[in-house]
């Protein structure tokens, strides 16, 4: 309980640092616009008056000039840098030291609306011209001349600089050598160290009234150097109070701190840079020299967030830039550090989004976020051919939140405790809150939501991955007794997820609602921000429930229906998201922003199926789907909702072919003293073929408007009717011809007519069809590769005895393999692109091949039997090879003459001279007796004849060829 008073009174000052300057700032902007308008009242009054009295005119401009310089003088220097912009001051300060002239009041880098809030005491400039109306450049800080700047100071102040140091780190040793030898006791070292800084800052203060700080002279930036030293000491001594000594409780020690604190801020707004610089620096680094143990540690995170509020408080004036980079690295680098030695993640990580919420507000002085400009997401795309870069409150912010993100997933991936991992979740959803409400105002944070959120599914995702804390309590659960309540881990990020998609899509409606002037001025840039929200919010939940479900396993320990149900919801979400999208304002690409919620809800959807249903009825599901998302994109042309039938066709074309495809329709198991097929027949028709028939009802409603949808249909269609077609060869093949010749035969002709159909397909297709048929041609062309290898190499009849012929002679296991084959060639040789000769020719060849193989094999078993794999050639059978090449010769040299083909008449030739080679190089040889004599004398008989034929069908086509002359 006192930590928690500890904790609400140490914001309670940090809200008092804040607010304390944030309303003397606005008093003093208040009472310089009045003086401003009152001096352009004069100014328009005495104008007319100018023709008259010249000489009069200008006596009263240069009392009136008089007047102004000495109330200038009267206000405060940060008064008169407030009015530039980030950067500005620097390129004043160059421009001033070439001697160039420059009018800062007519400086403007921020948006109009925004300028009463930005840009301090406005200045009227009678001189339009555009040397005077030019903008300065960006605040980047990591400059080279800003470097080389620095390095020219150091170099001629580093003895200033070295100075300053050994002052400040006397007023620490002061202390720790008074602890150490015992000189005072602990209340008077204290006072002793806070009367040095004191004296310090006095010092410094006496001298600058004297003699000026950053002016030429010899006492230049020495009272800085004094005064920051001063600011060092005061720190250590209130310090060294609590943490060496405990001589004041934490309430007073962040009290104290606060007021040094307010002391810095005022200070840094009438000295030099070196003041803030040497302060942030010494004042971060001054726990860790000052040293001692306290049980309070927790208090020097909100001391560096105090730190860091006062450089953002200075810089918020005075607008270095640089200091505002370095009131953050310097305070959270300190903060880093004592986390590293044990101090608590809780402190941690609210110091941090403390110093967020400071780089937030103090840059642009206003306490809800109105940053305009560029957003960080816009420098990765060229606008009018530039590319943009945002303002500096706006890196520095995004450069905070993505701190506190890396910090929650630092803490998050060391934790051993599942309260520690809570503890950083938390500290992710308070920031993506406070991204998506708070700063919904400033149109250039509208991408910082993207980093807490990829955090929080991140850090989801790696507490799966890695089985943290978090999760291996969860999963514990799963041995749970009955009586024992089951864990809201998963509801609590299931409803994270929930919340954040409903405000993805709150922060979509709240940028389309704007007023009519700047909807019309920014109309490019409203669509691409409420896309932007659309597809954030579309995506947020879903993402998270997926990785839930492949890394957490919640189906384990919540059961399979709960879970589903709790999916289910989330679809009807996602479906009220897109209903209301539909119905909401804003015509911006609408059917984009509805089509990215419906896709949501049917991945969603889809999600709960598989949890559910079994093998078929999940295909048929999915399928179903895809029909009614083609329905819902024809109806109401959403052309986004491509993307998820593309995504639905491919799991679907995946658990057909893949898994658990192929493997599940030919599964077995030993049943009865006998292998056995598991999955019945029915069932394997019901997933094949109504999967099937839902993909064609999606082609023939898709193919007129949506040709991409209806070709990816088509070719999913395709695979899947092949590997049905194998898995019912497969099932209704006899078990001696399945894993045999005719089994591998009718597989290769599937797989090669797939190919074939892509091939033929291919020849009218566009530039992303023939791509997509290419890649399908190949995958089709190795499996029928595949095929072809087996059946040929290792289930030949001729090569292994196991192949043995089966069924009667011409329609047995042989005509099975390789007529069916055959026939896919022959009929790709005629139906191809006559333009790709070498294909179709390779496809006749292959088709005449395989014929003869099957004729040659018939021949064989007719002679030998049913093993095709004895040795030797007996007499009728090598006469029976000779009579059917004399057949086939004269077939084809009859299909020449009835086509009046020359290359069918030269194959046919070729055949013959086939057929004379073999009697006379090898029946010559292998024959005998009356088989010898009959064979030479059926040959010199088929001779003559097909002589006598081929002249007559030279002399034929001789006198067609006349008659065409004549």
């Amino acid at each position: 309980m006192l930590d928690f008073a500890m904790t609400l009174l140490g914001l309670l000052g940090l809200g008092i640092l804040i607010g304390v300057p944030y309303l003397l700032v606005s008093l003093w902007r208040l009472k310089t616009r009045v003086k401003t308008l009152e001096k352009t009242v004069t100014h328009l009054s005495t104008r007319d008056g100018r023709d008259q009295s010249v000489g009069a005119e200008a006596a009263g401009s240069a009392a009136s000039a008089e007047i102004s310089a000495k109330a200038t003088d009267q206000i405060p220097d940060p008064g008169v840098k407030s009015g530039l912009p980030w950067g500005a001051r620097q390129s004043a300060d160059q421009s001033r030291d070439l001697g160039t002239p420059v009018v800062e009041g007519t400086i403007k880098d921020t948006p109009p609306e925004r300028d009463a809030l930005m840009a301090g005491p406005a200045q009227v400039s009678e001189d339009p011209s555009p040397a005077t109306t030019a903008a300065p450049p960006r605040a980047f800080v990591m400059r080279q001349d800003l470097l080389d700047q620095f390095s020219s100071w150091l170099r001629d102040n580093w003895v200033l600089a070295a100075g300053a140091a050994s002052l400040a780190l006397a007023g620490i040793f002061l202390v720790q050598y008074g602890a150490e030898h015992g000189l005072l006791t602990p209340f008077w070292r204290v006072m002793a160290a806070l009367g040095f800084g004191g004296a310090l800052i006095v010092g410094g203060e006496v001298i600058r009234r004297r003699f000026g700080d950053e002016g030429e002279g010899t006492t230049q930036y020495l009272p800085s150097a004094l005064a920051g030293a001063g600011l060092i000491t005061l720190f250590a001594g209130v310090l060294s109070a609590r943490v060496m000594y405990g001589l004041i409780d934490p309430g007073a020690t962040f009290a104290l701190l606060c007021l040094v604190s307010l002391l810095a801020l005022v200070l840094g707004w009438f000295y030099g840079a070196l003041l803030t610089a040497l302060g942030l620096v010494g004042a971060s680094a001054a726990p860790f020299l000052v040293g001692g143990q306290s049980q309070a540690a927790w208090m020097l995170y909100y001391y560096f967030a105090l730190i860091s509020a006062v450089g953002l408080g200075v810089d918020t004036i005075k607008r270095w830039a640089w200091v505002s980079v370095l009131a953050l690295v310097a305070p959270v680098g300190a903060a880093l550090l004592l986390y590293a030695s044990g101090a608590g993640e809780p402190h941690f990580l609210a110091a941090l989004l403390l110093m967020t919420a400071a780089a937030v507000i103090l840059p642009e002085r206003s306490l809800a976020p109105l940053h305009g400009g560029a957003a960080v997401f816009d420098t990765m795309r060229n606008l009018a051919g530039k590319r943009v870069y945002p303002e500096f409150p706006t890196r520095l912010s995004a450069a905070m939140v993505a701190v506190v993100t890396a910090a929650a997933l630092m803490v998050a991936l060391q934790a051993d405790m599942d309260a520690v991992v809570i503890l950083a979740l938390s500290a992710l959803v308070v920031l993506l809150l406070a991204c998506l409400i708070w700063m919904r105002a400033a149109p250039a944070l509208f991408d910082h939501a993207l980093l807490p959120g990829a955090g929080l599914l991140g850090l989801v995702l790696l507490e799966g991955l890695n089985h943290g804390p978090l999760w291996r309590d969860f999963q514990a659960a799963a041995d749970r007794a009955p009586e024992v309540a089951v864990p809201q881990t998963v509801w609590v990020l299931v409803a994270i997820g929930a919340l954040g998609s409903v405000l993805g899509f709150l922060r979509m409606q709240w940028s389309l609602s704007t007023d009519q002037a700047t909807e019309q001025a920014t109309e490019t840039e409203g669509e691409n921000r409420a896309v932007f929200w659309a597809l954030a919010g579309a995506v947020f939940a879903p993402t998270l429930v997926l990785v839930l479900e492949f890394t957490w396993a919640p189906a384990w320990v919540l059961g399979d229906y709960p879970w589903a149900l709790v999916v289910l919801a989330l679809a009807a979400l996602m479906t009220l998201l897109a209903e209301r999208t539909a119905q909401g304002v804003g015509q911006q690409q609408r059917p984009l922003r509805v089509a990215l919620f419906a896709i949501a809800a049917l991945t969603l959807i889809a999600l709960a199926l598989f949890l559910l249903l079994a093998q078929t009825a999940l295909t048929l599901a999915l399928a179903v789907m895809v029909v009614l998302v083609v329905l819902i994109d024809r109806k109401f042309d959403l052309p986004v909702l491509e993307l998820f039938v593309q995504i639905g066709v491919a799991v679907i074309t995946y658990r057909l072919v893949l898994d658990p495809g192929f493997t599940w329709a030919l599964d077995r198991d030993y049943i009865d003293d006998a292998w056995r097929y598991v999955t019945p027949i029915p069932q394997i028709l019901l997933a094949y073929l109504g999967t099937l028939v839902l993909l064609a009802l999606a082609w023939i409603q898709a193919r007129q408007s949506r040709e991409k949808t209806a070709l990816i249909l088509e070719s999913a269609g395709a695979t899947i009717a092949a590997v049905f077609v194998s898995v019912l060869i497969l099932r209704l093949l006899p078990e001696s011809m399945r894993d045999s010749h005719a089994g591998l035969g009718l597989l290769a002709t599937v797989w090669t007519a797939s190919l074939m159909n892509q091939l033929y397909r291919m020849q009218a297709s566009g530039v992303f069809s023939k791509v997509l048929r290419s890649l399908l041609a190949l995958g089709y062309g190795l499996a029928a590769l595949g095929s072809l290898v087996g059946l040929m190499v290792f289930s030949n009849p001729l090569l292994s005895s196991q192949e043995q012929v089966l069924g009667p002679l011409l329609l047995d296991s042989l005509a099975a393999a390789y007529l069916p084959l055959a026939a896919v060639f022959a009929i790709a040789a005629l139906r191809l692109n006559p333009v790709q000769r070498w294909l179709r020719l390779a496809c006749a060849v292959l088709a005449s091949l395989l014929a003869a193989f099957y004729v040659t094999l018939e021949i064989r078993r007719f002679w030998r039997g049913d093993d095709l794999s004895v040795s030797g050639v007996s007499d009728p059978e090598l006469y029976s090879y000779t009579v059917a090449l004399l057949l086939v010769s004269a077939a084809v040299l009859m299909l020449a003459f009835w086509r009046r083909s020359v290359s069918l008449r030269k194959l046919a030739m070729a055949g013959v001279v086939l057929t004379i080679a073999k009697v006379f190089l090898v029946d010559m040889s292998g024959l005998s007796g009356l088989t010898r004599v009959f064979s030479f004398m059926g040959l010199g008989l088929a001779l003559v004849g097909l002589a006598w034929l081929n002249r007559m069908m030279t002399a034929q086509w001789q006198k067609g060829a006349d008659a065409d002359q004549g």
